[in-house]
């Protein structure tokens, strides 16, 4: 990325507008299937919607890092990316496989060690691409990440604390995977600082977006769990399909720009 190369990305631009729209109405009309058409006895296209999204950011991750193989970053880092919403949607159809298939309850499972797995795969992504076009951080940062983190999991901390004497399982399964997910938002928060006066700041603020979502969604969820509040038709699984929708149009976005 030289010097030549900067521009800056504003949510008043048409690309944000349309990125904003695009994934508004999939969330929405989402949404509205999931309430017309809940799960009761019978599996429907709902049951599917979260592991389909995945497997969508993982071919799209595919192409990117594809196009560039031969670059000395974005190949690897790309195809991590790949890997990590194929383990997602490899959880989901296990998870799936446990809820209809068998009388084992499917949360916790070995669905969890796909949904664990992704970890390391995503952050490698992050951490990567962060460090290759910005080799020194400054202390702002290197402060900004853990203290987000120690933020969201305080949120569901919190949230949940007054059921640790009844669900202590949950709430420290739980508590694991918010961590996981807080990382990797903090890291997307902090690569989307990196690339913003880039041509690929458009695409890394979108991911961030995107990213921001699935960690509400995920925050959300095993807060659910410990309550046992979870339903397949739930709006947290919305959110989930919202940010994975975002980050398919982010891969787009660096698709096209570069």
């Amino acid at each position: 990325m030289g010097e030549g190369t900067k521009v800056k990305f504003q949510l008043g631009s048409s690309t944000g507008i349309k990125a904003i729209i695009i994934v508004a109405v999939i969330a929405v009309a989402h949404q509205l299937y999931l309430e017309e058409f809940p799960e009761d006895e019978e599996m429907t296209l709902g049951t599917f919607t979260y592991g389909i999204s995945c497997l969508a950011v993982g071919i799209a991750a595919i192409f990117v890092g594809r196009r560039y193989w031969g670059s000395e970053v974005f190949g690897k880092t790309y195809l991590s990316l790949s890997i990590a919403f194929f383990l997602l949607a490899a959880g989901d159809f296990t998870y799936i496989y446990y809820d209809w298939y068998t009388d084992e309850v499917p949360y916790p499972s070995f669905a969890d060690v796909f949904f664990f797995l992704f970890f390391p795969f995503a952050a490698f992504h992050l951490v990567k691409n962060i460090k290759y076009f910005k080799k020194d951080l400054k202390w702002g940062p290197k402060i900004a990440v853990p203290a987000l983190v120690i933020l969201i999991v305080g949120i569901f901390a919190y949230m949940s604390f007054d059921m640790i004497e009844e669900e202590p399982f949950d709430f420290y399964f739980g508590m694991l995977f918010v961590f996981t997910s807080a990382v990797i938002f903090a890291l997307a928060i902090l690569g989307a600082a990196v690339f913003r006066d880039s041509i690929l700041g458009t695409a890394w603020l979108i991911l961030a977006g995107g990213i921001f979502a699935f960690t509400v969604a995920d925050v959300w969820y095993y807060y659910l769990e410990v309550i046992d509040g979870y339903t397949s038709y739930h709006y947290v699984n919305t959110i989930w399909v919202l940010g994975n929708a975002a980050i398919v149009y982010a891969l787009y976005k660096h698709k096209k720009t570069i």
